[in-house]
């Protein structure tokens, strides 16, 4: 994404909702629904022999967003200038200006060349930034409204052996469950949620996602046994947002597609073990 449009993106959608009119009024509207259930285990022996910790654990979330059209159709903000979409000529010209390093003189002397070579064509800005308008829509959370409905869910089984000094060795097992329905009001959570991104290649109908999912808390009630007392865990611990490209889609009005995915971990004991996760992820976009 060029960085001038991504910074006006960036602060445009940054401030809440309550302190801001609406960027994209009577922009188009869409709903990405997406469900994702991912699981893992994992088990990890100590040096001592005796200690264990295991790990079972299950993550799902179905979510419904709220997002808006940002009216930017040249390039796609998800996956950024396609392969192929800068043809070798504006490959040239950029390299050739890089090689001008900051010579007014050579600088002028190779746009001249250029344009006079009629290479360009019409708009030699969308040439060399790979831009095609009308090709993509693109699609942010809508922060003037509630930008996500539904639930995020976890469900851990842990279990091992420890030894609590000064007593000996014990076998335990305990439940580490919980729920963030939604939508909320921690600013911590919409924040994470509402930088869901969406481009959609009309070209071809592929949709490419950008989920912000990373540490996202879940509240979570320990069973019986338990020797922690943390009230939340992540979602997916360890990972950046998730982000799908070019993603073959079927439907027409509303687009649908599923894949299988590897993303993040989830921890027991203090990170002492660790199981990543991977599972699947399906989706529709409904836009106008």
């Amino acid at each position: 994404m060029r960085p001038g449009f991504a910074l006006c993106l960036l602060l445009a959608l940054a401030a809440p909702a309550s302190a801001q009119t609406d960027p994209f009024a009577g922009n188009p509207r869409a709903t990405l629904r997406v469900s994702i259930e991912l699981s893992g285990s994992a088990r990890e022996n100590f040096p001592n022999g005796v200690e264990w910790a295991a790990i079972a654990a299950v993550r799902r979330l179905d979510l419904s967003y709220e997002l808006v059209d940002v009216a930017n159709d040249g390039l796609p903000i998800v996956g950024g200038v396609p392969a192929g979409a800068v043809p070798p000529a504006m490959q040239d010209l950029e390299k050739k200006l890089a090689d001008c390093g900051e010579s007014q003189v050579c600088l002028a002397g190779v746009m001249m060349a250029f344009a006079q070579s009629g290479q360009g064509g019409d708009n030699p800005f969308a040439a060399m930034t790979g831009m095609q308008p009308g090709r993509y829509r693109n699609f942010a959370g809508d922060r003037t409204g509630t930008c996500a409905e539904g639930a995020v869910t976890v469900q851990d089984v842990l279990q091992g052996v420890t030894i609590p000094p000064p007593n000996p060795a014990v076998a335990y097992r305990f439940s580490r469950d919980g729920a963030l329905d939604l939508p909320q009001t921690d600013s911590a959570v919409t924040d994470t949620l509402c930088a869901v991104e969406v481009s959609v290649d009309t070209a071809t109908n592929e949709v490419s996602l950008r989920l912000s999912l990373q540490g996202l808390p879940v509240p979570v009630t320990l069973g019986p046994g338990a020797f922690t007392d943390e009230s939340s865990t992540a979602f997916a611990e360890g990972e950046g947002p998730l982000e799908l490209l070019n993603q073959a889609t079927t439907g027409g009005k509303v687009l649908t597609g599923s894949t299988g995915i590897e993303y993040g971990s989830a921890s027991h004991n203090s990170g002492q073990v660790s199981a990543d996760l991977s599972g699947k992820i399906s989706w529709s976009l409904d836009y106008e």
